[in-house]
Parts: C-alpha cells; sequence; structure tokens
C-alpha cells in the first residue's frame, strides 16, 4: 500500500517542479535584459566609488555604456589622408611626450580639434591567408574558391604549405602521404594566374616547425630537445635545412615577387647549450645577425 505522505509528496513535486522549470527558463531567456543592467550599476557605483583624485584626466575616462558619456565635451577629429605633415607633427609630440613621461598629462579642451593621420589603403594588396597543413583542400575546391576570393576583393593569395609542400631529396621524409605534387603546384599558380591573384608563398624559418622537428632525423636541430616547435639559430645544419627548403620553395615558385619568412611565436630563444658560443646581446642582436 502507498502511504499518504508518499502520495502527498509526489503530488508536491508534480506540481511545484514544472513552475520551477518554467521559472528557471524565463529567467534564462531574459538574463541580458535582467542582469546586463544591474551590472552596469554595480560597475558604474563601483567606479565611483574607487575614484583617485589624483589621476591625471580623470574627468575625461569613457563610458562604454550604451547611452553617451556626460564626463566631458565631445572632441572634435579632423582625419587627413597621407598628410605627411600631420604625420610628422604627430610623431614629434609622441617623441616629446616619450621625453616628458614623468610628467602629468595635459587635459583636452573640449574645443579642441585632434589631427589624426589616416592610411591611404587603395594602393595595398589584399591577401588572403591559406594555412594548408593539416587537412589541404583539393584543387577542385581551389576553382571554386578563387573567383570567389577575387569577387570581394583580393588581389594575393598567402600559401602556407608546411607538409603538404612535395618536399624532396632529403627533405622528402617531411611531407605527408598526401601532399601536393609538382603538377598539382603548378596547377595551382595557374589558377592563381588566371583570377588575377599574386601568389606569395609562406615558409616558417624560426618558430612553427613541428612538422620538420618533430622527426628523428632532424630532433637534433630543435632549440629546446623537449619541444620541436623553434629551430636552433646556434647550429650550421640548422641553416643548410632551412636554405634547402626555401631553394626547392622559389624553384617551385619561379614568378613569385615576394616570399614570406615568418619568425613568429618564438616562445624560448638561445637556450641550446651551443648558444653560448655565439655571444648574442639580445633578442634584436639574434634577429639581426
Amino acid at each position: 500500500m502507498i502511504s499518504r505522505r508518499y502520495l502527498r509528496r509526489s503530488f508536491i513535486i508534480i506540481i511545484v517542479l514544472p513552475i520551477v522549470l518554467l521559472f528557471s527558463l524565463a529567467i534564462y531567456q531574459n538574463r541580458h535584459a535582467i542582469f546586463s543592467e544591474s551590472s552596469h550599476k554595480h560597475a558604474h557605483s563601483h567606479l565611483e566609488k574607487h575614484r583617485h583624485d589624483n589621476i591625471p584626466n580623470d574627468d575625461l575616462r569613457y563610458d562604454f555604456r550604451s547611452k553617451p558619456s556626460t564626463t566631458a565635451a565631445p572632441i572634435q577629429l579632423n582625419l587627413s589622408v597621407n598628410d605627411e605633415q600631420s604625420i610628422r607633427k604627430l610623431s614629434q609630440t609622441v617623441h616629446n611626450a616619450d621625453n616628458n613621461n614623468n610628467q602629468p598629462l595635459q587635459s583636452f579642451q573640449s574645443n579642441q580639434i585632434l589631427t589624426l593621420p589616416v592610411i591611404n589603403t587603395k594602393g595595398l594588396h589584399r591577401f588572403v591567408h591559406l594555412d594548408l597543413k593539416g587537412a589541404a583542400p583539393k584543387l577542385s575546391y581551389f576553382q571554386k574558391l578563387f573567383p570567389y576570393l577575387r569577387k570581394l576583393g583580393a588581389d594575393g593569395l598567402l600559401i602556407e604549405y608546411e607538409d603538404m609542400f612535395p618536399f624532396t631529396d632529403r627533405l622528402r621524409a617531411v611531407r605527408h602521404g598526401l601532399a601536393y605534387s609538382k603538377a598539382d603546384i603548378e596547377q595551382l599558380l595557374h589558377l592563381a594566374e588566371q583570377n588575377h591573384l599574386q601568389v606569395m608563398p609562406l615558409l616558417q624559418v624560426y618558430g612553427h616547425l613541428e612538422y620538420v622537428l618533430k622527426l628523428k632525423e632532424f630532433m637534433h636541430l630543435r632549440e629546446d630537445a623537449r619541444y620541436p616547435q623553434v629551430i636552433s639559430p646556434c647550429l650550421e645544419e640548422s641553416y643548410k635545412l632551412l636554405f634547402e627548403m626555401i631553394d626547392q620553395m622559389l624553384v617551385s615558385h619561379p614568378s613569385i615577387s615576394y616570399l614570406h619568412m615568418g619568425c613568429d611565436e618564438v616562445y624560448y630563444r638561445l637556450v641550446h647549450p651551443q648558444c653560448v658560443n655565439l655571444q648574442i646581446r639580445d633578442d634584436a642582436d639574434l634577429f639581426i645577425r
């Protein structure tokens, strides 16, 4: 027999649970309207509470809420395109500010007009970065992609092959099993030319070399033996490897005007034991040398 207490408890759960779920759903659907206003008020009150009187230009702080800020009158901006005199004047202002960085900042007047140089982008190329490592598309995809990119306004392709490039000779171990063939590269360049897209190959020469340094043939060239990301600049064999990669890249792209050599995200430098012998002073000396 089912007790009355059990029936009463089940009845309460059946009645209350849907109400709680509906209420929770309503709060979730309107969470932005409920919490945004309260959070703005809390943030604003917190800012007012901790305001310091000795902060320069404290009255000119920006208010990023939807309503316009009333702390200061708007500053007029005068934009100029490729105005060499304005750029020179702005550079001198920045230089003077650096030399006097210990002095308090001067407050802008509400009627002051700031002249900001604007770069004219009409003469700049618009390159699209194609990162082909991992899952490179088939050439049939490029036949549809390149006209579309051209229609969007692109006029160049920055192509990063990594292990999808058809390396040869001792670099054959680097190439992926599904890498492009030499004929594929020629067809890709032909498609780019048909769609008036300039090609700039991208070859990593410092960091991002996992696809090379993960192999046992080249592990000894790692900057840090534990990680395959960075090649050591302190070994002569590193340069032989990189020059060979560059030569093969140039042979497959005989008509290019530029070759992009990547040197970004080198998170650890000069930790190889051989780097002590080079007596490199700092990062600038490393990259220039």
